[in-house]
């Protein structure tokens, strides 16, 4: 049989737009955030803890649709009366489903369906959920009857089978990409089409759907996906900014005879834990030198992939992969904007403004720890700790720690205070580099513009997700590469660097990289054509 195996996400199933709704002939009283209103009941509520779940637009666009929480809009559809739920579905849109079935419409017709959901609800505790922004409430089980109904008249006839992703503990979460690994896997070796074990054929196809969810699930997907169906594999995948989707793409290059042109595919977007899997390397105990060093140095990607950059730094030096491996007390911040540029290029801005961000103030605090170590420890339970002991070397700092007549004994230091201190203890080069003022301007007290520090924790608490124009808004630019150019040019300020480049495209014309993964990437790419 031909198979489609799609996971969901919690923005795929929405509330037409404003412009939908006019032109069906609706009153502004009868669009969709104010009929939810009608939906969303007290009764329904009282079970939601009493959270407002308005539906919310990004930009306030007449043609944007709104969204709402997954677990929230499956239950009011779930509940309700037949007559409402007629006419919920009448407000529901379904833009990314909606553009794969249409390209599937060229292609052989799946003649069953295999859609993952996810219910975290055995890991969030009553308190937990009581926050509008727990990912509880992202989840996406409570839509399974809507999408039944939607998979049903798209293909009528079609067996769907619907499939819970539930962690079993906190540690293990869905953002856990070895736990994850280990959830999908089991699933797909249950996975039955109407009670029956599923049967591929070598000329039917099997589409894999895979971006929605967390970034762990979405690699869990595509390699339990190829590890299990192998050739018969096509990606269903869309642009995460415009969701239009791709065509199907062949994976049977991919697990044939695991040819050199497999492994460049994947390592394009980064995937260093697919290309060791496709490869041959994840469980191989008896390798050849050369196959064994390409081994280290995927190793070492996906240590760098998981933000864990001294695992990175060990891996490279322990297996001596590099013939210049510096790895001064500066360099991690690098790494942590390289990934964010990275992640940026891989379609996710949410994950390219928390790299970014940590970037500069992880090697602040690093320059901090270094320079003023009498008066800044860091403390295992409360982190880095700034003493009031400091006053006496920089007094403009006195206000961080409370009122002057009984003040603090001790402060954070992270965010604000941070830079405060790095304000004041370079204030004399603060005119050499105009990147940095960025974190400088928000500690005056008269200052009005724009203030990272508000933009960072405004765009990690809300429950729409973040455009690529709000990351460089947030940094107070305009572009990808005015952005990138700025995180860089805060860490050459604090490190004391002059790195003018940091992807792999500049790095041609230069002599260095500002990250050490430029290098391993190369060495890998190297060591494949060697296979």
């Amino acid at each position: 049989m031909n198979l489609w195996i799609v996971t969901i996400g919690s923005s795929d199933v929405q509330l037409i737009s404003d412009e939908t709704n006019q032109a069906k002939g609706r009153t502004k009283n009868q669009y969709s955030d104010q009929v939810w209103n009608d939906w969303y009941t007290n009764d329904l509520k009282e079970d939601c803890y009493y959270i407002d779940f308005d539906p919310k637009k990004a930009f306030k666009k007449k043609e944007e649709t709104y969204r709402v929480a997954a677990r929230t809009l499956g239950q009011v559809y779930k509940v309700s009366e037949e007559s409402i739920q007629a006419e919920i579905w009448d407000y529901l849109t379904f833009p990314l489903l909606d553009n794969f079935v249409q390209a599937l419409q060229n292609s052989p017709a799946p003649e069953a369906i295999v859609v993952l959901l996810t219910d975290q609800s055995t890991i969030f505790n009553n308190r937990q959920q009581r926050r509008l922004n727990s990912p509880y409430w992202q989840d996406t089980c409570e839509l399974e009857p809507i999408l039944q109904r939607y998979f049903v008249e798209r293909f009528p006839g079609v067996s769907c089978e619907f499939v819970s992703l539930i962690p079993q503990s906190e540690t293990e979460s869905l953002d856990n990409w070895n736990a994850v690994l280990d959830l999908v896997r089991k699933e797909f070796r249950n996975l039955t089409i109407e009670k029956n074990p599923i049967q591929i054929d070598p000329e039917e196809t099997v589409y894999v759907s895979h971006q929605a969810g967390t970034p762990a699930i979405s690699s869990a997907v595509q390699f339990c996906s190829l590890a299990q169906f192998r050739d018969n594999v096509q990606f269903l995948v869309s642009k995460e900014d415009t969701q239009t989707v791709l065509p199907p793409i062949p994976q049977s290059t991919y697990l044939g005879a695991i040819r050199q042109q497999e492994a460049k595919a994947l390592l394009k977007r980064y995937d260093y834990s697919g290309v060791r899997d496709l490869v041959g390397l994840t469980n191989t105990q008896t390798t050849p030198p050369a196959a064994k060093r390409l081994r280290y140095l995927l190793n070492a990607a996906e240590q760098w992939n998981f933000a864990e950059f001294q695992k990175f730094k060990k891996i490279i030096n322990d297996r001596k992969l590099l013939s210049q491996a510096n790895f001064p007390w500066w360099r991690i911040g690098y790494e942590s904007a390289y990934l964010a540029w990275v992640r940026l290029q891989q379609g996710s801005p949410v994950d390219a403004m928390v790299h970014s961000f940590r970037a500069v103030e992880g090697i602040a605090s690093l320059w901090a720890e270094k320079n003023y170590s009498h008066y800044v420890q860091r403390d295992p339970k409360k982190g880095l700790i700034l003493n009031y002991s400091i006053c006496n070397k920089f007094g403009n700092l006195t206000y961080l720690f409370g009122k002057v007549e009984n003040p603090k004994q001790e402060t954070g230091a992270y965010g604000k205070a941070l830079f405060a201190l790095l304000k004041e203890a370079r204030k004399q080069d603060l005119q050499i580099n105009s990147h940095i003022s960025i974190f400088c301007k928000p500690l005056d007290r008269y200052y009005s513009g724009n203030d990272i520090f508000e933009e960072r924790n405004n765009l990690f608490h809300r429950l729409e997700g973040l455009q690529e124009h709000e990351l460089f808004a947030a940094w107070d630019t305009s572009d990808a590469n005015l952005w990138i150019m700025r995180v860089l040019g805060c860490l050459n300020f604090i490190a004391g660097q002059n790195y003018e480049f940091i992807s792999f495209e500049q790095q041609e014309a230069c002599d260095e990289a500002a990250s050490l993964m430029v290098k391993v990437h190369e060495e890998i790419e190297r060591a494949i054509e060697q296979l």
